[in-house]
């Protein structure tokens, strides 16, 4: 399991993505249109702008711009700098970005005092070279194990609203307010875009996300935007010295089973029999091969209600530093817990470290509930 404080430094990371080149149907909340608003911002470079201008289109509209113009994104090139604040920590990092939505391509280039770095994603492997060390990873693709390019659903949705307008750096923009429709139990997360008001296109995404409280700030500056323009093949590969470190990586298989008896008689993994709620069944579990061997998740579901068990390799955390989980006892085994509020509804978190395996449960259910299916199975 990932610690808490760094799952929400990717989480907002990853939703800064989502709204800059997802396709996802995100559906709009706007009132009429509002007055242009002067909110207080982390970076405090937002200045009021006007709203006496019959020119300008309502809210509603502006949404519906900004949903085609991701719908009609084939390329896009850009320059970004991302600053994350998390407590008294502050990194920046400045990319390159090449997307080539219609072949499902990415080119990014990430260079500083101490890096320099490139990735370049295309239809049969994903390569890094790392120019400082003379490294080149390579992790081959496949269709049914490697997600599409950024402009796919890394969140299922999202509920946009029109804020008003603001200036950006001098420049004016459209605001939007942006609700992910499916957080993964990953806290309170605010997202806001500033749109170009020509292109449509986001010129800053800011997202503060709140976990366990612990709050990480992702602010993503945007310049140098190209759209739609052709990209040359040769931007998607990488020359790489004859010298270079080369080293294989393979994508982990996963295969997914509506049956606990064919899951079990496909992996090497001891699976849990929990001991489950009245009411819930088993729905689906998925195996999946990594290099460190078998993780086994289980899906339980009862109406629209569900939670998972899942079962990994040890992952040597010392969980017991992670300020926002709990100590619970799981028998005569120590355990960690943790909730999740979002869109009215709680996620529970409870991981029980063993010495051979790791085992989480999440999802609808109270802590009591958690902690009885833990000690139904234990450190078996």
């Amino acid at each position: 399991m990932v610690p808490a404080t760094t799952r929400a430094a990717l989480t907002a990371v990853a939703l800064g993505t989502l709204v800059l080149l997802s396709g996802v149907g995100a559906s709009a909340t706007v009132a009429q249109q509002p007055p242009a608003v002067d909110r207080p911002t982390h970076d405090g470079q937002l200045t009021t702008a006007s709203v006496n201008d019959s020119t300008v289109p309502d809210g509603e509209e502006i949404v519906e711009r900004f949903e085609q113009r991701l719908v009609s994104l084939e390329t896009v090139v850009m320059r970004y700098e991302m600053t994350m604040r998390f407590g008294n920590r502050t990194t920046t990092t400045e990319r390159k970005l090449w997307v080539d939505r219609e072949n499902d391509r990415i080119r990014t280039e990430t260079e500083t005092n101490r890096t320099d770095l490139t990735t370049v994603r295309n239809e049969t492997a994903i390569v890094t070279y790392d120019a400082e060390s003379n490294q080149v990873r390579r992790i081959e693709r496949s269709s049914e194990t490697t997600p599409k390019t950024l402009i796919g659903p890394l969140v299922n949705g999202s509920e946009l609203t029109y804020e008003g307008r603001e200036r950006v750096g001098g420049e004016p923009t459209y605001r939007l307010d942006a609700e992910p429709t499916n957080s993964a139990g990953s806290g309170s997360i605010d997202v806001t875009l500033w749109l170009d008001q020509e292109t449509y296109f986001p010129t800053r995404i800011a997202t503060v996300t709140e976990t366990g409280g612990d709050e990480v700030t992702t602010t993503i500056r945007i310049r140098n935007v190209t759209l739609n323009e052709p990209i040359p093949d040769d931007r998607f590969t990488i020359d790489v010295p004859k010298d270079a470190d080369r080293r294989e990586h393979s994508v982990p298989d996963r295969s997914t089973y509506d049956s606990l008896p064919a899951l079990r008689e496909n992996t090497a993994r001891s699976v849990p029999e929990p001991d489950i709620p009245d009411a819930y069944t088993f729905e689906e579990g998925v195996v999946t091969t990594g290099a460190d061997g078998d993780s086994v998740s289980l899906q339980y579901a009862a109406g629209d209600e569900s939670f998972r068990v899942v079962t990994r390799p040890a992952t040597g955390y010392d969980l017991g530093e992670v300020e926002a989980l709990e100590e619970v006892d799981i028998g005569n085994e120590t355990g960690y817990y943790t909730e999740y509020e979002y869109g009215g509804a709680t996620t529970a978190v409870l991981v029980l470290p063993c010495e051979n395996a790791t085992h989480s449960i999440y999802g609808d259910l109270s802590k009591d509930a958690s902690i009885d299916i833990a000690e139904s199975f234990g450190c078996e």
